[in-house]
């Protein structure tokens, strides 16, 4: 098999209807050169039959990874990282869906930036108020890119797989929620840029089930963790921080990282 353009690293746990359209919609959008490496976090549901099911159709363009126990999103989105063949990677949700082209289109984005580009934050649906950076509607719905204290991050970040292993992937000292921000700030931090995937949408349910509240309740802990990591201005209750023009606020680590659980 040649090298694949991308990989898509799908982490997944007791979801199983939600992953079978989310792989169908991966298949249905994408025409590049692709793999798909699910993590199943060892689930109790249908999600081993959907994944076999989505292997009969799918090939050699699928490959299984089956945690014993279920160790998180950054673990088992690393473990597919890890493992991955393609030039670029990506992650999405098991809840998350490509619209039309969106996958290659990033993928022609990234080939053909220049070095200073290290990820390609890709447009999705969101319901948050504050901390939009960029934002841009499709048929009335609005899809964001976000950002942290003034600095773009990537919720579905794609870069070439030397990027990612230059920054050596998730940071596994967080479960969840403060992972992409971080992986972005890693980014900034080498020197490299975090721009918009022009064009690229990536339409999300966050949907609410108990796998969802129970990883809620690691967010206030990853959360703190993340600015105890990074130097970053205050939060400013006012306005929006973004600016366009001066895009990445992060002043770099600080001087002790301890990240304490």
């Amino acid at each position: 098999m040649k090298q694949p353009d991308l990989t898509i690293v799908v982490p997944t746990c007791n979801r199983a209807a939600l992953l079978r359209e989310s792989l169908r919609s991966i298949v249905q959008t994408t025409n590049c050169r692709y793999e798909i490496l699910a993590v199943d976090g060892a689930s109790t549901d249908a999600t081993p039959a959907v994944l076999q099911e989505a292997k009969w159709w799918l090939g050699d363009r699928l490959q299984i990874i089956r945690e014993d126990r279920r160790e998180g999103f950054v673990k088992a989105a690393n473990k597919g990282f890890r493992a991955a063949r393609g030039r670029n990677l990506i992650w999405l949700n098991d809840d998350a869906r490509p619209l039309e082209g969106a996958l290659d289109r990033a993928v022609d984005q990234i080939d053909k930036s220049p070095v200073s580009i290290g990820l390609l934050a890709l447009f999705h649906r969101v319901n948050v108020a504050r901390n939009i950076a960029y934002e841009t509607y499709l048929n009335g719905v609005p899809y964001r890119l976000l950002h942290v204290r003034g600095t773009l991050y990537a919720n579905f970040a794609m870069g070439s797989a030397a990027t990612y292993r230059h920054v050596n992937y998730f940071d596994e000292r967080y479960f969840l929620n403060a992972a992409d921000p971080d992986l972005s700030l890693k980014v900034w931090n080498i020197g490299l840029r975090v721009v918009p995937a022009m064009d690229c949408l990536i339409d999300h349910d966050e949907h609410e089930d108990d796998r969802r509240l129970s990883d809620s309740a690691h967010a206030d802990n990853d959360n703190r963790k993340l600015f105890e990591k990074w130097d970053l201005p205050d939060r400013n209750p006012q306005f929006n921080e973004f600016n366009p023009i001066k895009p990445c606020t992060l002043r770099g680590l600080r001087s002790a990282t301890p990240l304490a659980a």
